[in-house]
């Protein structure tokens, strides 16, 4: 089944709505119906079991508001962009790798601007929607900018992602876990993403819940108490090798990834773990 044909079953029953159907919609939002509420609720509640029952993290709820310092600290002012281009003749904007990518069936994700700009030109890419010519490609930062405060003179951001609502707590969670390395804490709410060319329904969307779990540890050691319940688990990796030369999934256990150097540490192939399990 292909995903028009899912949604279309989705939107029927109850599960999945555009937003804003009645004032032609906005692309990049979608309502739950109460069948998919209900199924979301319960993918979150599951989600909760894992982490705080039976891993011992524990929750925090944090602002979907920040201040521009603490995501200029984090990076994302600067660099929490997509290449962007815009059609000269119609004006249309489009995700340049992205439609590099339809173009010539590469993937250009990891090039710099320039150089996706002198493949346009090389492949004499066009606009999809008009045929016209592309301007050329600069970075669009995805965060959603608002004002904090009736002046205006404070500038905030949307959330993109729920982790920095973690990171920035760390000395009250470290204080909470009176000290003692490692513990956990997750965050589940939604992040906002002003997204180019949102598509494939609840694929790519501009606002949405992400579920987030942060373990803090000592540097110097990333043993994990229960790596040898988890030790002979199979899991599926692409290393950096793999993903560098187009090779297959790589099949193998949690301790042959430890023992080839594919994942570095016991702890973090545990989390792996966890992810592959829900």
């Amino acid at each position: 089944m292909n995903h028009e044909k899912m949604f279309n079953i989705a939107r029927k029953r109850g599960f999945l709505w555009p937003s804003f159907e009645i004032y032609s919609g906005v692309s990049g939002f979608t309502d739950y119906g109460p069948l998919g509420a209900s199924l979301k609720n319960n993918i979150m509640q599951k989600w909760r079991k894992q982490y705080i029952a039976g891993e011992g993290f524990h929750e925090i709820e944090g602002p979907t508001v920040m201040p521009k310092e603490v995501l200029k600290a984090s990076g994302h002012v600067d660099n929490f962009t997509d290449p962007m281009t815009r059609c000269l003749a119609c004006g249309e904007v489009f995700r340049a790798d992205h439609i590099i990518e339809e173009a010539i069936g590469e993937d250009v994700e990891s090039l710099e601007n320039s150089e996706m700009d002198e493949i346009v030109k090389e492949n004499n890419i066009k606009c999809p929607s008009c045929g016209g010519d592309l301007a050329n490609i600069w970075n669009y930062n995805l965060m959603f900018k608002t004002e904090i405060g009736a002046k205006g003179d404070k500038v905030g951001y949307m959330r993109p992602e729920t982790a920095q609502g973690i990171f920035i707590l760390f000395k009250r969670l470290s204080r909470f876990f009176k000290n003692k390395l490692p513990f956990g804490a997750v965050q589940l709410g939604k992040a906002y993403r002003n997204e180019i060319s949102p598509r494939q329904g609840v694929i790519r969307l501009r606002e949405f819940t992400q579920a987030e779990a942060e373990i803090f540890l000592n540097p110097k050691d990333k043993t994990h108490p229960k790596f040898s319940q988890i030790a002979d688990e199979i899991l599926y990796l692409s290393s950096q090798d793999f993903q560098m030369n187009d090779k297959e999934t790589l099949e193998i256990t949690a301790q042959e990834a430890l023992d080839q150097g594919v994942v570095s540490s016991e702890t973090l192939i545990y989390q792996l773990y966890l992810a592959r399990k829900f």
